[in-house]
């Protein structure tokens, strides 16, 4: 009887070393398969928008920085407020792309630019506008949450333009359209035909070739996160390698084909 439960309880000690075992080693295998965490929006063409080429640039050149880390990623898609603030609280390593603001910055961490907006202003269809001059004590609309970078502040003081809010963008181009607002923000990337053809709401607005200003793009981290600097410099060592690859510029033209850029838009400096 006492060699029998001897046998009983070695067996159990076996069964239950195996099972550990195995929960290690399914431990090690997760964190070997775990995949970075990170956030961005939809619909801001054509940076992060389905309808631009591989669901848009931004996205294309955070993929392949990571990717020269050696890194897998997983992006989720989130309403731009929501993973935002969840990035700011430390529950996503990093969330894409942001222009730079003062007050942005006390949050997170910048990197270096992952694109360039060449900014330029619509107005109404019916309206002729030669110089930025001539829109001095203008009605801008802006959505609501818009950032504005430092060049768009500078020239809103310069011509001392009286802003104006609507729901969103579309809601921007409607009062433009109908005269309740005088103009308006957008990247120059829609001024070609083939991309006004997206957005049926273009064809009511007009967008002038005047430059207003190219707004670096960027990559963010929280600064809640202990190791937020070292991942931002790895992103930005990553970046740099993409560049020194000249995978960069591959990407960088792909996409500039794809958008049939103006060509006073190709070849931006970062």
């Amino acid at each position: 009887m006492g060699r029998y439960i001897v046998v009983i309880l070695i067996t159990i000690c076996l069964s239950a070393y195996s099972q550990y075992g195995m929960g290690q080693q399914h431990s090690s295998s997760s964190h070997l398969n775990t995949k970075v965490a990170l956030t961005t929006g939809s619909n801001y063409y054509p940076y992060v928008d389905p309808k631009a080429m591989d669901n848009g640039w931004s996205v294309s050149i955070v993929e392949a920085v990571y990717q020269q880390m050696g890194k897998q990623i997983d992006i989720e898609i989130l309403p731009w407020q929501r993973g935002y603030k969840w990035t700011a609280e430390g529950l996503y390593e990093g969330t894409f792309p942001y222009v730079y603001t003062e007050q942005r910055a006390k949050s997170f961490i910048y990197s270096k630019p992952i694109n360039l907006i060449p900014v330029r202003i619509y107005t109404n269809k019916n309206k002729v506008v030669k110089s930025l001059a001539e829109l001095h004590n203008a009605r801008l609309c802006l959505p609501y949450g818009y950032s504005l970078s430092r060049e768009q502040l500078e020239l809103i003081n310069k011509h001392q333009l009286v802003i104006q809010k609507a729901a969103n963008a579309g809601g921007c181009l409607l009062q433009v359209a109908k005269g309740w607002s005088d103009l308006g923000f957008i990247n120059g990337y829609l001024q070609s035909e083939n991309n006004a053809k997206l957005f049926d709401s273009l064809s009511k607005v007009n967008i002038l070739k005047i430059p207003v200003a190219n707004v670096p793009l960027f990559y963010i981290v929280s600064r809640q996160l202990k190791n937020a600097q070292q991942q931002i410099d790895q992103f930005n060592q990553g970046l740099a390698q993409l560049e020194q690859s000249g995978k960069r510029r591959e990407i960088d033209e792909k996409f500039e084909s794809f958008l049939n850029a103006p060509e006073s838009l190709i070849g931006l400096e970062y």
